[in-house]
């Protein structure tokens, strides 16, 4: 396969700049600063006067990290030689230079366009980002018990890893010791919809769990982002399960995965939820378990690199939507998918029999 033909998303593709990405868990971010990675790149996180600051990881005077720096009285201060930066960036002092010394314009530090704080993790966007940070709303709900699995790093693509996690035809096969049953092997969905920079869809398919066959509506949605949102609605016992899938592109080869988790059936049993958390950490792995050994890390945009089918829609709406980030476009209006694509091809009606 033609993997290096046409462009590719992977996790130094710098048009994500213009997305919203999960850095840090809340609890890894106090007031002495520490370091992340973004695309390659380092940033310096810390809390000044509680909220969130971002600034990139090198001082403009020797590029020495400023995450070895220090926090003191609402001022970043470079551990190397004291230069001192507001968290808007610009460089308040220069202590070789003495009181009167003048600060050259050009000392300000880079910062990110904007830094948040949902559902116990950072976010950030480096540059202005063309869509919404994608939400979890079940996380609020009343009802919903939530938690997080394991958060942990793989060399997976992040991208790689949103198209996988995109993807309703490997259920069987991957996930038939969790919960992929035979009777999902036929890929149906209610229609791709894409407005602007948006794209879901819902699956009919099936779902074991505890040896229990149960239809399931599957909502899935992604955004211009390395992010999906799930949600798994039970018909019959109107079981609902949620997910925010978020991947950090954090160096080439090192990709963080966070998975944020709700459901309203535990009643608050904390342990229920523990149990929870652990099948889905047990899923990952089974996805892992492919996308850890592929000779390349990213997403091909070149349509032709790959074949295609029916089944693939929704992925192939993603990939158009980082298709057109990449190159720039400005979505102001609804797009629609051309029907010459396999992203538009109609969904064929299935039988649904167990």
């Amino acid at each position: 396969m033609r993997t290096n033909a046409g462009p590719v998303l992977d996790n130094t593709t710098a048009a994500l700049r213009r997305s919203w990405h999960v850095v840090a868990l809340s609890e890894e971010v106090g007031e002495d600063p520490v370091q992340v990675w973004l695309l390659d790149e380092p940033w310096c996180l810390a809390r000044v006067n509680g909220r969130v600051a971002a600034w990139a990881d090198r001082c403009p005077h020797r590029l020495a990290p400023l995450s070895l720096g220090t926090v003191r009285d609402g001022v970043l201060q470079c551990g190397y030689h004291g230069w001192r930066f507001a968290t808007d960036g610009r460089c308040l002092a220069i202590p070789a230079l003495g009181g009167d010394g003048h600060v050259p314009a050009r000392a300000a530090v880079e910062i990110p366009w904007a830094i948040e704080e949902h559902y116990g993790l950072i976010w950030m966007a480096p540059e202005e980002p063309v869509s919404s940070r994608l939400e979890l709303p079940e996380w609020h709900e009343e009802g919903f018990d939530t938690g997080m699995s394991t958060v942990l790093r793989s060399p997976a693509g992040a991208a790689l890893l949103v198209d996988n996690f995109l993807d309703a035809a490997h259920f069987p096969y991957v996930h038939g010791a969790t919960f992929g049953t035979p009777e999902a092997a036929e890929v149906v969905d209610q229609g791709i919809e894409r407005t602007g920079w948006d794209v879901s869809t819902v699956f009919d398919t099936w779902y074991r769990e505890a040896d229990q066959l149960e239809r399931q509506l599957l909502l899935k949605a992604s955004n211009a982002s390395l992010g999906v949102r799930l949600r798994l609605d039970f018909p019959r016992t109107g079981q609902v399960i949620a997910i925010l899938f978020a991947c950090t592109p954090e160096r080439a080869g090192r990709t963080r995965i966070f998975k944020l988790l709700a459901r309203n059936d535990l009643g608050g049993d904390a342990g229920r939820m523990a149990a929870f958390i652990e099948e889905e950490d047990r899923i990952l792995a089974e996805d892992l378990r492919i996308l850890e050994h592929y000779d390349h890390t990213g997403v091909p945009l070149d349509r032709t690199v790959e074949i295609h089918t029916r089944a693939d829609r929704l992925s192939l709406a993603w990939r158009s939507v980082m298709a057109d980030l990449v190159a720039g476009r400005a979505l102001a209006e609804p797009v629609a998918l051309d029907a010459d694509e396999p992203a538009a091809w109609s969904a064929q009606p299935a039988r649904m029999t167990p």
